[in-house]
């Protein structure tokens, strides 16, 4: 979610979190040691933070790209944005000079699909969506071996085809190639951050915001390039095709870029939430990545014109300051291509009419901005050791750092120097090894953060909800600790517990940096990981369905005796695509009335909150007669998909006829309500009492005859063949000789990845520990020796 706004619009739901958070704060004087058992794994780490991007994925390609069995396809309607100047910042005039481009099949509709939410909320804003990008993209660039070694080279792979694919299909060109509009944002701020609910039933106005020749964005644009120019890079080897399309999109949109006169940043979309203060860095940053990918010295050119050499040691590597990152860039640059002499140098001083004796040595500028973290200068080192910069995710700005220095090392000898064993610190304190014993990487270990501020995860339908989270939003880094090493861990809280796309960006590389120095063959990925999530409602046992209402009553009287019972109710589902033909059905026994006669009972409708904030209303209708002397009345919400939206309805039934009773006491839906006396202070409750149905099928609930929802089987799986595994047959030829043994021996030596046979992996843990390693070796020239007759994973 947005970052500066939030504090003055939701300041009070903060200072109301205070009780709440209370329990959740513990004060430094109670913890003074560190746990000693704190779990240092970065493989574990590297694997868990990517984790975050499968949560936040955006549009009709969740399903298909994602490995979270709770996330499904959501925003498909991104894929047929309307091209007006109502549902875009494009003006009528420009979208009919250029509609031919925008939408060449005439539909009126242009694909803007894809990409991720920005945090917990569901906006897809530009900056940090083109930083992360980028950023996910360098630490892999850097340390792709460290991803390779812990398997998790595919997954970071399908996440940056995710982003650069979006990025694509929001850049449209003319038939020359030229950039004519990028689609950098999707959704607005102020209409989503009113909203709390899972992605896959939200249905609200999301509107496209255009960089164009009337609106130049040159940040949003230059950020996108540069991602795209970093693609390019880390697929060009494996897909040199796909790597290609990449940089002919990122060239298109740095020639837009450059050549568009009015140079600027992007402020009609991001509003207060995501304030750019320069595009200087952005352009430089795409600039130098684009010179890596084509060695054309065009792109130099363009860097020095606007390179801040002095920039990098005044804050750190983030979306709204990329100068740290440029200069990491910029000097890797200059030890490959200009190593043994100044030319580099001399250009930029040329550029920037600096003098010719100025030192200018673009590593530098690194290791001030590290040593700055290090010794406080920049920062503020909290009393447990954390170097601490800004409230707004002082983590993220933490790992940020941490990724620089890891970066630094790699060109410094490729060993890790007090820089990497200062970003060691940095992350061993956010693993936990801090003040308050508390990891704050989501899921990494039991003493986690247990409450990040995201809407999918969370399973509420409101942030306020103190409630547990339904799903574990696994390896997100959370905004973390502040200057004096406090944290608050309530959903409500979005300083300390937020989460985004930017602030997992750097901890990714991070990680990655980490283990390629730090690991050790004690730190493992999770096998079998994520584990399936239970997306059912746990607790419900009674078989009345994944459908449910929560909901309270007033009873009203009068002199003469019980008139009428208002309900207030909302309602709920267990399904990851609640249903739009939802209604819900409050059964009552006209025994203790006096007359059912129209005249005599009253229904009113007292509340539709869906008609107030949305364009559906709810109908209610009734009474219906069920069965013998029971009726009910019954609520729709046509074509909305209410369960999970947090949308009250109260409504009041009875009468107010002189000497026309009412009795509910002996009313089906009734029982078990909690029973206020004001309709505006009552706390819902679950109730199986008041019943739920999809197109008129029970889909919630016991109705009075006892009549629960059909409960559907689950399929028997087939049975999954079983394969024989001959322990010590590498090549699948179902013997064991002296072509195996070299295979092993290849395979050690680092010569190959794999084995020829599809079990080969297992095949080869001839002593069944785990592990392929030197005793599996040791015990595979005994076997063939003679020495032993079976290996010890065969009688496991």
């Amino acid at each position: 979610m947005g970052k500066s706004k939030r504090f003055s619009t939701k300041v009070k739901s903060l200072v109301a979190s205070a009780a709440i958070a209370a329990s959740a704060i513990i004060p430094v004087s109670i913890s003074p040691a560190y746990a000693a058992d704190v779990e240092i794994n970065y493989a574990k780490a590297l694997q868990y933070s990517q984790f975050f991007y499968d949560a936040n994925m955006c549009g009709p390609g969740v399903e298909e790209n994602n490995l979270y069995d709770w996330r499904g396809n959501c925003h498909v309607y991104d894929a047929k944005l309307p091209l007006d100047s109502v549902n875009t910042n494009m003006s009528d005039s420009f979208i009919e000079k250029y509609r031919h481009v925008l939408d060449p099949d005439g539909d009126g509709t242009v694909d803007v699909s894809g990409g991720f939410h920005d945090a917990g909320d569901h906006v897809k804003f530009g900056m940090p969506e083109a930083y992360a990008g980028s950023t996910l993209g360098w630490g892999f660039y850097e340390f792709r071996e460290a991803y390779e070694a812990t398997g998790q080279d595919s997954h970071i792979k399908t996440i940056l085809r995710y982003f650069n694919d979006y990025f694509m299909r929001c850049t449209f060109l003319d038939e020359s190639g030229k950039l004519v509009a990028f689609c950098y944002q999707v959704g607005d701020g102020d209409v989503d951050h009113a909203y709390w609910n899972a992605p896959e039933i939200d249905e609200m106005f999301r509107r496209g915001w255009f960089a164009n020749e009337e609106l130049p964005s040159t940040d949003c644009v230059s950020a996108a390039a540069a991602s795209l120019a970093v693609n390019y890079m880390n697929f060009k080897d494996e897909d040199p095709e796909y790597a290609a399309k990449s940089l002919k999109y990122a060239k298109a949109l740095f020639e837009f870029a450059e050549k568009t006169p009015e140079k600027s940043c992007n402020a009609d979309g991001p509003k207060g939430y995501y304030t750019s203060l320069k595009w200087q860095d952005d352009y430089c940053w795409a600039a130098a990545w684009l010179f890596l990918a084509t060695e054309d010295y065009h792109y130099l050119e363009e860097v020095w014109k606007y390179y801040d050499y002095y920039a990098p040691s005044c804050w750190t590597h983030c979306w709204n300051d990329v100068w740290a990152g440029t200069a990491c860039i910029i000097a890797e640059i200059d030890d490959k291509y200009d190593k043994n002499s100044d030319e580099f140098e001399n250009a930029y001083r040329t550029a920037t009419n600096k003098s010719p004796y100025e030192e200018i040595d673009f590593w530098s500028q690194i290791a001030k901005t590290v040593d700055n973290w290090m010794n406080g200068v920049t920062v503020t080192i909290t009393p447990g050791g954390y170097a601490f910069l800004n409230q707004w995710g002082s983590a993220r700005y933490n790992t940020a750092t941490q990724l620089l220095a890891l970066v630094y090392d790699k060109h410094h000898g490729d060993k890790p120097s007090k820089y990497s064993e200062w970003a060691k610190s940095q992350m061993d304190y956010i693993m936990g090894k801090n003040p308050l014993n508390r990891c704050y990487i989501v899921g990494y270990s039991e003493n986690s953060v247990k409450y990040p501020h995201h809407r999918a995860a969370s399973g509420l339908s409101r942030c306020e909800d103190p409630n547990p989270h339904k799903y574990v939003l696994y390896g997100a880094l959370v905004g973390g600790p502040d200057s004096q090493d406090q944290h608050i861990d309530v959903t409500s809280d979005y300083i300390y517990n937020e989460v985004a796309i930017d602030y997992n960006a750097a901890f990714v590389g991070a990680c990655a940096g980490l283990y390629k120095y730090f690991g050790d063959e004690t730190m493992k990925v999770t096998p079998n990981f994520p584990p399936k999530q239970v997306v059912d409602n746990p607790d419900d046992d009674t078989g009345a369905g994944k459908y449910w209402v929560e909901a309270f009553c007033v009873d009203i009287v009068q002199s003469d005796g019980p008139k009428a019972t208002e309900v207030t109710l909302y309602v709920y589902s267990n399904a990851r695509k609640p249903s739009k033909n939802i209604s819900v059905r409050y059964y009552f026994d006209a025994t203790g009335m006096t007359s059912l006669d129209p005249n005599k009972i009253e229904l009113r409708q007292l509340y539709d909150q869906t008609a107030a904030e949305t364009n559906y209303a709810a109908v209610l209708s009734g009474p219906h007669h069920y069965k013998d002397n029971i009726y009910y009345v019954e609520v729709k919400w046509p074509d909305f998909p209410v369960a999970n939206s947090n949308k009250k309805y109260q409504f009041a039934i009875g009468t107010y006829a002189w000497q026309n009773y009412w009795d509910p006491s002996d009313d089906w839906s009734h029982q078990d309500l909690p029973v206020f006396n004001d309709s505006w202070k009552g706390v819902p409750a679950k109730t199986d009492y008041i019943c739920v149905y999809d197109d008129g099928v029970l889909v919630g609930g016991i109705e009075p005859d006892g009549t629960t929802p059909t409960v559907n089987p689950p399929p028997t799986p087939t049975p999954t063949p079983v394969t024989k595994v001959i322990f010590g047959d590498l090549n699948g030829d179902e013997t064991v000789n002296s072509i195996d043994y070299a295979y092993m021996k290849s395979y050690l030596l680092g010569m190959m990845k794999e084995f020829p046979s599809e079990n080969g992996l297992i095949a080869a843990d001839v002593n069944g520990d785990g592990d392929i390693n030197s005793v599996d070796y040791a015990l595979m020239k005994m076997y063939l020796l003679g020495m032993i007759k079976e290996f010890p994973a065969a009688s496991k």
